[in-house]
């Protein structure tokens, strides 16, 4: 078998995860066992939302799963429904936003706590048990992904955190150890198209071993490697998951383990 996944800067995991630490965040949420004609809210959330006077960007969701309903409960100052570009939430599966903060904000900005929800998106779910959708905070012409920070040149989407989300109808998109002995491993993005990046860390020289599987438990990669203590990176390339749909990442030590979903859209 080809192995195709990526062992990548290895030795700059720490310097490069500390200079990214106070990056703008925005994301949204992943939905399990979701009913079908269910009413769902999901919330836009974000961290380090720190000095901001304005930000645009587009939220994106299957509009064959999904069918919008309305934006509520808008929690920035001076935001208001003037600020969403709905035209396309039908047909399209998405919404465009641009807020721009009042007059008053421009010398310091705007700044709210993490993990705040700066709006809400409604919908009914109209798919059906094992279908999904994922939720993404991106950019489509003419609204590309822009943040303004005061004091600092426009933030770009490649220069914020984004973790997108899911919905997962009549399933669950999860699976894991028992925190005694559950290897901590992050996986952005995840929904993903193209690639995602899987960071971990070992206290100690371990021999790591890693699967993809299919959600029916089919081996799609395997590898075996012999890596020092520190943060260690590696990158899903998306021509080793052939299909759209859930896939798992099975991560194990000599004393630890994890299972993590991926999804490819």
């Amino acid at each position: 078998m080809t192995q195709r996944l990526l062992l990548i800067l290895v030795s700059l995991w720490p310097s490069a995860f500390s200079a990214l630490s106070a990056q703008v965040g925005f994301s949204l949420p992943s939905m399990n066992d979701v009913d079908p004609g269910a009413t769902i809210t999901v919330p836009v959330r974000v961290s380090n939302f720190d000095s901001i006077v304005a930000t645009q960007f587009v939220v994106k969701w299957d509009p064959e799963v999904l069918s919008f309903i309305k934006v509520i409960l808008y929690n920035l100052p001076g935001m208001d429904y003037l600020d969403f570009g709905l035209t396309e939430a039908q047909d399209s599966g998405l919404v465009r936003f641009a807020w721009e903060a009042p007059s008053s904000y421009f010398n310091s900005g705007v700044t709210v706590a993490d993990e705040t929800a700066i709006f809400r998106i409604q919908f009914t779910v109209t798919g059906q048990i094992n279908e999904n959708s994922p939720l993404l905070v991106t950019e489509k012409p003419p609204t590309d992904f822009e943040v303004l920070k005061v004091g600092h040149p426009a933030l770009t989407i490649d220069s914020c955190e984004i973790t997108n989300g899911f919905v997962a109808v009549g399933y669950t998109v999860s699976a894991g150890e028992p925190e005694f002995n559950a290897l901590p491993v992050s996986i952005r993005p995840n929904p993903f198209s193209s690639a995602s990046t899987v960071v971990f860390n070992l206290e100690n020289d371990e021999i790591v071993h890693f699967r993809i599987t299919d959600a029916a438990g089919r081996l799609i990669e395997e590898k075996k490697m012999s890596l020092p203590p520190g943060q260690h990176g590696m990158e899903i390339v998306s021509d080793q998951l052939q299909e759209n749909g859930i896939y798992y990442l099975i991560l194990r030590t000599a004393t630890r383990s994890c299972i993590r979903p991926l999804v490819k859209f």
